[in-house]
């Protein structure tokens, strides 16, 4: 009777084994399967948020730093006028443009430093989604880490307003790498701002005819120069020029006088 029992103890041992093994396996698929499919866009979605608010706050900060010493805007465009002080063309200043692009390289190549490794907590509830303890449970760590040196160039942007006006912006264009590493995960984020560090108005004649696409005739603008007032008040009729009503008065309307019978 011995033996029975000792092989009933063995298989009970075995079999509770076999369901928590069992239900510790499905918890398991099923806790991945809630990160993967659930947790890992939220947590994904917040860190590249957060990455692009510290990288443009970044930015602005880097740039601010060294705006005292980068040269004034409007020197930076050389105008071409023409003798009737009309604008013919405008042009870079190239010294001045290698100094702006210097000074905000360097300004970036210290603010990533101290963007190196920064961390950033992602609570538990904003992974879950949910609204109610969004700001609640562990905090779960995101490390961002940025990807080589910054791109800094110098971009001009020509828009029109109005007719024959054309307004020239010159914009400061910084692009930055960032590397979002999240537990199990990581992703790269591309963040691009740009500054305007220089605008000119560039003012040109108004033609008298305007021609505006998909417009099926040209739009007058001004009045021909032969319609147009030649001063103010009527004067003395020129001689040899026919007698009859004044410009602008009433016709007579009133019937003819009747035949005599």
């Amino acid at each position: 009777m011995a033996r029975p029992t000792a092989f009933r103890r063995r298989f009970r041992r075995r079999s509770i084994f076999f369901l928590v093994f069992t239900a510790a396996l499905v918890l398991f698929v099923q806790g991945f399967y809630l990160i993967e499919r659930r947790m890992m866009p939220m947590i994904r979605s917040y860190a590249e948020v957060r990455v692009v608010q510290i990288a443009e706050l970044a930015i602005m900060q880097a740039v601010r730093s060294r705006l005292d010493e980068m040269p004034n805007g409007r020197d930076l465009l050389i105008k071409t006028i023409d003798p009737n002080r009309g604008v013919i063309a405008i042009s870079l200043d190239a010294g001045g443009a290698a100094r702006v692009q210097a000074l905000a390289e360097e300004s970036m190549r210290k603010t990533l430093g101290t963007l190196s490794r920064q961390r950033i907590d992602v609570p538990l509830g904003v992974a879950l989604g949910s609204e109610v303890l969004a700001d609640t449970g562990p905090r779960i760590p995101v490390t961002i880490v940025p990807i080589g040196a910054a791109e800094v160039e110098l971009e001009p942007a020509v828009e029109e307003t109005g007719i024959n006006n054309v307004l020239l912006t010159l914009y400061l264009k910084i692009k930055l790498r960032m590397r979002v590493i999240i537990p199990f995960a990581s992703n790269e984020k591309t963040i691009e701002q740009r500054i305007a560090v220089a605008q000119e108005l560039i003012v040109g004649q108004v033609p008298l005819y305007y021609f505006k696409n998909g417009a099926p005739s040209p739009i007058p603008v001004l009045p021909p120069p032969d319609l147009r007032p030649s001063g103010t008040g009527a004067g003395p009729p020129s001689a040899g020029a026919p007698s009859g009503p004044a410009s602008g008065a009433a016709p007579d309307r009133s019937p003819p006088p009747a035949a005599p019978r």
